[in-house]
This record gives C-alpha cells, sequence and structure tokens, in this order.
C-alpha cells in the first residue's frame, strides 16, 4: 500500500468525520435558519427512494420514486397508473425531466422512456439501453438527452431515439452528465472534460484536474461546477470563476444535484455528506431528512425541494419561528419572562421547578449575564429592561433587584416592598415602576425614590399582566379576571360587564391606535377601547382561546402565543370582528408548520413576549425562547390556484381533473375532464348526495391555506370552509348550479378567479315544466269540470224541483177540477134536487122521482170522491194497483149499466212504480173507453185485457157494439181526441180500430219508463 494512498484515504476520513460532526451539530440545532420538512412513506409516498421533482404548468408537483409516479397538492399525494402503460414493466423511475412544453420525462427501470404530455402518453423502447440514467436535459430545439451510469448517452427527437458514441466524437470512458444553459445549448461532461454540444458533435471546452460528476444551469448564463470541494462558473470563451467552496468535495461517492435559486444562491446535493446552501461567500450546510440528496428544484413559491434516496420528499424554505433551548445554551428550559435591553441583547428568566435563573442572549450565543459587585441572587422569576440601561430583576425571595453597570440594589420587605416574591414588573413611560407581588396579592408604584402601594378596590388574586396603553395609562390584569386601571393614585375598577362571570386574564397588550388587547385563559381576546369592550373567540375563527401572549409587528398584524402555539391575526380583521363589522376572521398558525407540534407558551409574569428592535417577536415558552421573524412571512406570493379535483355522485366519480391523465388508477370513462373548459355536468334526478373535491397549489405552508365556497343557485354568500378539502350537497333539488370555490395564502390574499364547475340537475318527468303545466292545465279542466257538473247537478236539482212544483200545482190543480167538475157539479145537482123535491111535496111522486135522483147523483159523487182520493194516494202509485182498481171500476160501472164485462188481467202484475200523473192519466184514458162504450156503442159485453212484458204495457177495451166507419165530428170526436192526446203526455199512443156492426177496439200502447222497481 503506498503512502500516497495511505495520506488520501486518512485525510479524507478526516473530513468526512468533520462534516459529519459539523452536519449533525447544526441538523439538530433549533435555531436553524432553514426548516425541513420531510415527506415519507407514511405521509402517503409509495417509496422514500425519490429520484425527481418538478412543478407541471397547472401548479402541481410530480415526485418520480422507485414506488412509482406522484402527484402532490401539498396534503395528498395521488398515484399516477404507471403500470396500465404498455411495454413499462414496473413503476420504478430512475430519472425525471419537466420540458419547457410541461411534458414529463421520465427515464424508468429497465430501459423504457416514457413522455406524459397533457392528454397523451408515449413510450420509448428502441435502442434504450438497460441502464441506470442519472442525469437528463433539453436541448433548444426540445430534444431530451439522457446520460446512463455506464457513460452512455442517449437523445430522443421528434420521435426518434439516437445513441451516441465514438462516430459523434463522444467520449469514450468516464462518468457523464449533461445541462443546458439558459440558452437552450447543451452541456456534458464527461470525467475532467467539459464542453458543449455544437454542429452534430461533442466539443470539449475546459478540462479540469477533479473529476466533474455535477452540472447545473446558471441563471446569468453558462453553467455552475461541481469540481471537487469547488463550486465554479464557467461561460464559454470565459475563464471559470471561483463562487464558494464546500467543506468537502461534493462530487464524490456518486450522484450530486446543482440548483441556483431565484436569490442566486447555490444549493449543491451531494451522495453522503447532505445539502449545502452557497451564497457566494461561503457553503453552510443545510439540515435534511438524509444524507443521500438525489434531486432538487424550487416552486412559484421560492420554496426548495429535495429528493433523497432514503428519507422521502424535503421542504425547505426559511423558518419564520425559531426556538432556542437547551442546544443552544439555555440554562433550563422553560422560559417565563423576556426584555431588551439598550445594547439589543435579550435578557430572560429560565426556570426549572423551582429554580430560575437569568440569562442573555448576544450574538448568537448564551452567556453568564451578570458579574460585579453586590451580585443579586436568589429564585428569578421576572426581568424587565431599564431605559436608562439598566435591569430590573425579580425574584420570589429576594424581593426586586435593579442592576446597572455592574452594581445592584436590592428592595425586599424591610425597605418598602410589600412582599419579597415579585411576580411582574412594568416601567412606564413616565419613568415610574409598577410593581406586583405575591403574599399579599399588592400593586405599588415606585416614585421619586419612594414606595407607593395602590390600593385595589377588589380583592384579587395573581395580578400577573401589567401593561401601558398609548395614552399612558397603566393597566393590570388578575388570574381571577378583574381588569384595573391605575388614574393617579387611585386604582379603578375596569372589569367588563359584558359578561356574567368573571374571566382569567393571563396578558395584556397595547396597540398605537388607543387599543387594549385582552388575553384569557379559554375565554379568547378582549378587545377594549374608548370605552367600548368586545370578546372575540374561536367561534369568529380565532386559532385558540388560551391566549397567554400579545404582540403587533409594523406589518398589521397581531402575534399571539397560547396553548396551541404560536398564530396571527390581522389586526384589522381582528379590529372589524370585535366591532360586529365582520362575522369571521383567519388565523395563521405557525407551531406546527415549523416543525414543533408541541409548542407552548407560558404566562404569569411581566415582562413577557415583546418586539423587538429588529422587528422580531420573542415568546418565553414552556420549551425555550421562541423568535419569531415576521420579515420571512411571504406577502407578495401571489393567490394559490385552485383546482377541483373530484365530483363524486353517491359513490360514483362523475367529473375528475386529468390533465397528465387520471391519477385514480381505477379508470372511469364516464366521468368528465375537469381541466377543460366549459365543462357541464348534467346529473340525473335520483342524486342524493353530491361531493366536490378541491385543493389549493401552496406548498410552503399548506396546513394554513384556507377555502370560501358557494353554490350559485342555492348559496348567496361565499361559505367559510376553513382548511377542509372538500364539501358535500344532499338533496338538490332540480335546477341550473355553479359551485365556486377560492382560497386564500398567508399573507391573506383569496384568489380572484378561483375554480368553477357548472351542473343542471335535471328533474324527473313529473317535475319538468311541461308536466306541470299539464298538470296545472288538467287540474284546471278538473275544476271547470267539477264545477260544470256541480251546477248542472244544482241546476237539473233546480230543474226536477220546478218540474216537481209544475206537476205539484198541476196535480193539485187537476184536483181542484176534478173536485169542481165531477164532486162540485154533484153536489149541486143534488141542492137543485133537494130544492126542487120541497117544491114538489105536494106532488108525492114526483118529490120521490127528486129523491131518487138525489140519492144516484149523490153514489156518483162518492164514487168521483172515490176516483180523486185513488188518484192522490201515493200508496196506488203502481201497475198492480192501477190494474185492479181499473178493473174494479170497470165492473162496477158497467154492472150499473147493464153491460156485460169480461176481465182478461194478469194474476200477478209486476211490482213497478207509476208515477201519480202517468197512472190517473192512464185511469182516464180507460174511463173515458168505457164512458164511451156506454154512452155510444150499445154494447152488450165488453173486455179489458191488459198485457205486459219488460218493454211495454197493453191495455185493450173491446166491445161488441155498433162500431163506426168515421170518428164523428162531435162531442164524441173530443174525447177521442182527449184520449189520444192524455196518452201522448204519458209518452204512449191510443188507437181506434171499429168496423160499423162489428164492435169497437181501444188499444192504449205504453212503452214502460225509465223507472225504478221497488221490492214485491
Amino acid at each position: 500500500m503506498s503512502t500516497t494512498f495511505v495520506r488520501r484515504s486518512l485525510g479524507s476520513l478526516a473530513t468526512g468525520l468533520f462534516l459529519l460532526a459539523a452536519i449533525t451539530a447544526l441538523g439538530g440545532e433549533p435555531n436553524s435558519a432553514w426548516y425541513e420538512r420531510a415527506w415519507e412513506s407514511a405521509d402517503g409516498l409509495p417509496d422514500n427512494d425519490v429520484s425527481g421533482v418538478a412543478q407541471t404548468p397547472d401548479g402541481y408537483l410530480w415526485v418520480a420514486t422507485a414506488g412509482g409516479l406522484m402527484r402532490f397538492d401539498g396534503v395528498r399525494f395521488q398515484e399516477f397508473p404507471m403500470t396500465s402503460l404498455n411495454k413499462v414493466p414496473n413503476r420504478v423511475v430512475r430519472a425525471m425531466l419537466l420540458d419547457r412544453s410541461g411534458r414529463l420525462w421520465l427515464d424508468m427501470d429497465r430501459g423504457p422512456v416514457v413522455c406524459i404530455a397533457p392528454g397523451s402518453t408515449r413510450v420509448f423502447t428502441n435502442n434504450l439501453p438497460d441502464v441506470r440514467a442519472t442525469y437528463m436535459a433539453e436541448d433548444a430545439r426540445g430534444a431530451v438527452w439522457i446520460t446512463y451510469a455506464n457513460g452512455g448517452l442517449v437523445r430522443i427527437q421528434d420521435g426518434q431515439v439516437t445513441v451516441f458514441g465514438a462516430a459523434e466524437a463522444w467520449p469514450g470512458t468516464g462518468v457523464a452528465s449533461v445541462a443546458s444553459d439558459v440558452n437552450g445549448r447543451l452541456w456534458f461532461v464527461k470525467d475532467h472534460r467539459i464542453g458543449v454540444f455544437q454542429d452534430g458533435t461533442f466539443h470539449t471546452l475546459l478540462t479540469l484536474p477533479e473529476t466533474v460528476r455535477c452540472i447545473g444551469r446558471r441563471r446569468e448564463g453558462g453553467i455552475w461546477i461541481c469540481a471537487g470541494h469547488r463550486l465554479l462558473s464557467f461561460d464559454e470563451g470565459k475563464t471559470p470563476r471561483l463562487f464558494g467552496e464546500l467543506p468537502v468535495e461534493g462530487n464524490k461517492n456518486g450522484k450530486t444535484a446543482l440548483l441556483e435559486d431565484r436569490s442566486g444562491a447555490l444549493w449543491i446535493g451531494t451522495a453522503a455528506n447532505g445539502l449545502f446552501r452557497c451564497d457566494g461567500k461561503k457553503a453552510v450546510p443545510v439540515p435534511t431528512s438524509y444524507r443521500e440528496i438525489t434531486c432538487l428544484a424550487q416552486d412559484r413559491e421560492g420554496d426548495i425541494w429535495a429528493g433523497t434516496a432514503g428519507g422521502g420528499l424535503d421542504r425547505l424554505r426559511p423558518r419564520i419561528i425559531e426556538l432556542l433551548g437547551p442546544a443552544s445554551g439555555l440554562p433550563y428550559e422553560s422560559v417565563r419572562s423576556a426584555c431588551e435591553d439598550t445594547t439589543g441583547a435579550i435578557w430572560v428568566v429560565a426556570q426549572n421547578g423551582e429554580i430560575g435563573r437569568l440569562a442573555r442572549w448576544q450574538e448568537g450565543s448564551w452567556n453568564t449575564p451578570l458579574n460585579g459587585t453586590n451580585e443579586p441572587t436568589g429564585n428569578f422569576f421576572c426581568v424587565a429592561a431599564d431605559p436608562q440601561g439598566g435591569l430590573w430583576i425579580g425574584t420570589r425571595d429576594r424581593g426586586l433587584y435593579h442592576w446597572q453597570h455592574g452594581h445592584c440594589r436590592n428592595w425586599r420587605r424591610s425597605n418598602g416592598l410589600a412582599s419579597d416574591d415579585v411576580r411582574a414588573i412594568l416601567e412606564s413611560s413616565s419613568g415610574d415602576l409598577y410593581v406586583t407581588t405575591s403574599e399579599p396579592n399588592q400593586l405599588q408604584r415606585l416614585h421619586a425614590g419612594r414606595w407607593q402601594k395602590l390600593p385595589t378596590p377588589v380583592e384579587t388574586h395573581s395580578l400577573r399582566a401589567l401593561a401601558e396603553d398609548a395614552g399612558g395609562r397603566v393597566w393590570a390584569g388578575s388570574a381571577d379576571g378583574y381588569l384595573l386601571r391605575v388614574q393617579g393614585d387611585q386604582v379603578l375598577d375596569e372589569t367588563p360587564a359584558a359578561t356574567n362571570r368573571l374571566l382569567s386574564i393571563r396578558c395584556l397588550s397595547a396597540t398605537p391606535d388607543g387599543s387594549l388587547w385582552i388575553g384569557y385563559a379559554g375565554w379568547g381576546i378582549g378587545w377594549l377601547k374608548d370605552g367600548h369592550y368586545a370578546r372575540v373567540t374561536s367561534d369568529q375563527g380565532l386559532y385558540d382561546d388560551y391566549v397567554s401572549q400579545i404582540v403587533a409587528d409594523d406589518r398589521g398584524w397581531l402575534w399571539c402565543a397560547g396553548n396551541r402555539g404560536v398564530f396571527e391575526v390581522p389586526l384589522e380583521q381582528l379590529k372589524q370582528v370585535a366591532e360586529g363589522r365582520r362575522g369571521q376572521m383567519r388565523c395563521i398558525a405557525y407551531s406546527r408548520g415549523e416543525g414543533f407540534p408541541n409548542l407552548q407558551a407560558n404566562y404569569e409574569n411581566t415582562s413577557g413576549a415583546l418586539r423587538s428592535r429588529d422587528g422580531r417577536i420573542w415568546f418565553p415558552m414552556r420549551t425555550g425562547l421562541a423568535i419569531v421573524y415576521p420579515d420571512r412571512v411571504p406577502t407578495s406570493t401571489p393567490p394559490p390556484p385552485v383546482l377541483l379535483e373530484r365530483v363524486i355522485m353517491d359513490g360514483r366519480i362523475v367529473g375528475q381533473y386529468g390533465r397528465y391523465l387520471p391519477p385514480n388508477p381505477e379508470p372511469t370513462p364516464s366521468a368528465a375532464g375537469l381541466q377543460a373548459t366549459g365543462v357541464v355536468l348534467r346529473l340525473p334526478p335520483s342524486l342524493r348526495k353530491l361531493v366536490f373535491e378541491f385543493t389549493a397549489l401552496s406548498f410552503a405552508a399548506p396546513e394554513n391555506v384556507e377555502f370560501q365556497y358557494r353554490l350559485r343557485g342555492l348559496d348567496n354568500n361565499w361559505v367559510e370552509g376553513g382548511t377542509v378539502r372538500s364539501v358535500t350537497y344532499s338533496q338538490l333539488l332540480p335546477g341550473d348550479y355553479r359551485f365556486q370555490v377560492r382560497a386564500c395564502n398567508l399573507a391573506g390574499l383569496w384568489t380572484h378567479e378561483g375554480a368553477s364547475l357548472r351542473f343542471v340537475v335535471l328533474p324527473f318527468y313529473w317535475q319538468t315544466w311541461w308536466f306541470r303545466l299539464g298538470v296545472a292545465a288538467a287540474f284546471t279542466l278538473s275544476v271547470v269540470a267539477i264545477v260544470r257538473y256541480v251546477s248542472f247537478r244544482r241546476l237539473h236539482r233546480r230543474l226536477r224541483l220546478l218540474e216537481q212544483q209544475a206537476v205539484l200545482q198541476r196535480e193539485r190543480a187537476r184536483i181542484a177540477k176534478d173536485i169542481h167538475d165531477d164532486l162540485g157539479a154533484n153536489l149541486t145537482q143534488i141542492a137543485y134536487l133537494g130544492e126542487l123535491a120541497q117544491q114538489d111535496q105536494a106532488e108525492p111522486a114526483k118529490a120521490a122521482e127528486r129523491v131518487g135522483k138525489i140519492s144516484a147523483t149523490a153514489r156518483q159523487a162518492v164514487k168521483s170522491l172515490d176516483e180523486i182520493v185513488w188518484a192522490v194516494n201515493p200508496r196506488n202509485d203502481t201497475l198492480a194497483h192501477l190494474i185492479d182498481y181499473a178493473g174494479q171500476f170497470a165492473l162496477d160501472y158497467l154492472h150499473t149499466a147493464g153491460i156485460r164485462c169480461r176481465l182478461d188481467l194478469p194474476e200477478q202484475s209486476p211490482a213497478r212504480e207509476l208515477s201519480t200523473d202517468l197512472r190517473h192519466n192512464l185511469f182516464l184514458v180507460i174511463k173515458e173507453a168505457l164512458h164511451n162504450v156506454v154512452k155510444h156503442a150499445q154494447a152488450r159485453e165488453v173486455w179489458l185485457r191488459a198485457a205486459f212484458n219488460d218493454q211495454v204495457l197493453d191495455v185493450t177495451i173491446e166491445d161488441n157494439g155498433c162500431g163506426f166507419d168515421q170518428a164523428p165530428d162531435d162531442a164524441f170526436a173530443d174525447g177521442l181526441r182527449n184520449m189520444r192526446q192524455r196518452m201522448s203526455d204519458i209518452g204512449g199512443e191510443c188507437r181506434f180500430e171499429s168496423q160499423p156492426g162489428r164492435g169497437t177496439r181501444v188499444v192504449l200502447h205504453l212503452p214502460w219508463p225509465i223507472e225504478a222497481e221497488v221490492d214485491g
């Protein structure tokens, strides 16, 4: 073994050990200027070996790994279906390139190269070696160049694959890499040689003594070169310039990566020594999750992304919060009080159990603060700065100290202090010193060297918060909820009466506008100004209701620290909510997003939180001293793009964003592409649940991205969605809707356009306009028909009533006529015959004749009366009663006239009702026919026959009298006409059949009227 080899080996080992120690120390240092957040397989990454990272034009971050290609929105990983591609053996991606057209080029395991463009995917396999790819680059013509671990080179241009070798002047041996400059010129590295590809061949421009394995694009032209431990900038025709040096040779042990960020700093990823950042002065290590860095990229928001070979995907950005703890030299972990002296040094009281020590942070380190005569001792509890360069120190057992220029003065119970237990200190703008003590709880003021007790109007417990507002008024807050104000030598109770209970106060803070802000324990933030009071809680969007510290920065934001860590809220929004001019506000939380999930603020003492002269904010925490850099909060970053990712209806995807192919491995051919403009979804009426999944492509602090959404057609105003990236609607009515969503970034800027989607919920057929119109028309026609029917029924009922009344009138008239004509005439005749009989008393025979006529006329009157009663009685309104009565009348009437009567009547008549009018008219016709027989026929016999069936009733009156050839034109003819008229009136027919010497036949033909039969 040679001495040179041993020296080199020992030198490399020493350098490696040195760097390892440096990185270990820096990586564990909580006050690193860069915050590293890693996503690994436990977070959804398929494999912790990341081979490429790039941000496509739509804003998504694409991550290539040994487990496949993933699309990342800052919260969720979604897999690209690599195995569905033809000729791609597995998911392993060896290298990735994003070209200027927005296409992704993937070098896959075992050789295939995949080009993924919006809407299409192509796989190249011809002439590609089955060797691991190392670097990929794109030239000005859009050709993609790939180098391999064996030193090979391939170009893919216009769909053609070309392998380069010695014929094209490609150097034959050594590790190679390629990169393109800002003009698209292709640069190459092969061992010690660096050159360009020009006119179809490779030209070497520079040869270095070190082996060069990595080059990168330079914004000002040319390339960056990592040669050994040197970082060089180089352009054709110029001399290489030294930009910086690494503490070790960054190009050893395999693949490295170079990236120039927007500020001009250079990031160097090494194969075994982690990540470095060089600003042109020195290269400093940056903590990462793994030491082997495989790729680097910068997103639109300025964050740096580093892919590692075992630690997953890292995001790096300047820390907004740093935490100084015991690892940085802080005596104890918990910090209770802090202040800044006139030199800019930060003084803190650090506590461990019951022991409190004083420490000073100056020039990046903690040091022993106090040296001099009469050095303060005791259990320190709080600290405050003296504008004259001194320091006030409160203790729990030795009273109050004032230290200045190496000299110390002490006040205790024996020389005017109310207690040796000092809890809070405040030096006002007037020069007076205010102190609160415990046991007893007392507020005191040191004025002109003398202590004054300021009696409180109420008995309080633990006055732990002091503050001076913009008007010079001093306020005190107690643990049991009393708010006091010092006015001269008096203390006034200003406790807000807005609640029915006392709210424990943890801190007080004043802003230049005259507002006093009150931090409560579990009750949010109180606001008091000019006598007006309001309280804001988590119901209005406050991040934490336990507020222990409050400090305003110079950007218009209020920084708070509480049980859940550090957060900020826009001061103007907070005022608007407090004044009732706004319903909700937004807070930005930093603790978890800065890598401090258990960050919790301390309270109980004043001074507490502060804003130093350089604008930084310092919070005493239970785990150290938190430093907030408000100037590192991104304010110029534009609002993040918002995209609709999926629309799910009743568990089925009906729309999804698939600019580079759907990330869902299961094909959904019926799903609409949400990346297209003018998409309108037509959803069925059976829709039960509709889910919208959306995202905002912000990676700086995705946990703080907040959303607002609204559904036009249902919502009139924007709905606060918080950080949730989906919303569900149920049982939407048929109609035309437009869903809109927008997002807000850290700077409080909302996206102007956002994402929107129009969709139509189709109606059931019974919900369509034509169906409703038809139903309305049918309903209207039904109403008209019902009204018409009811009206006609009423009209018919009225007509029937009128007819009944008319019939009744006719019947009454008939009865009156019958009584007048028959009964009245008979009675008149009887009266007349009675008078004649009286006159003929002298002639007995003549008088007897008169009496006989009176008797006959009376019998006739009785018969007429019987006929009238029979006709009127409704019990006789049946066919059976008519036939019986007519037969009996014929027998009696013809017997009296001496004419033989023969009856041919049915033994049993049907139980059929006949109207009174019909029955009466039919009987009168029969009676008239018998009367004509007796009066004119000179007959010896008369036959009365009745026959019926289901349709008709026939009654025949036949005699054997003299008959006639033609009806005479006399009273007999009037009787025949009356008979025909009566039969016609009741719907029947009367026929006369007669011949001289052969008698006469009268046929009464009556079709049955539509009458209901009655039970027999």
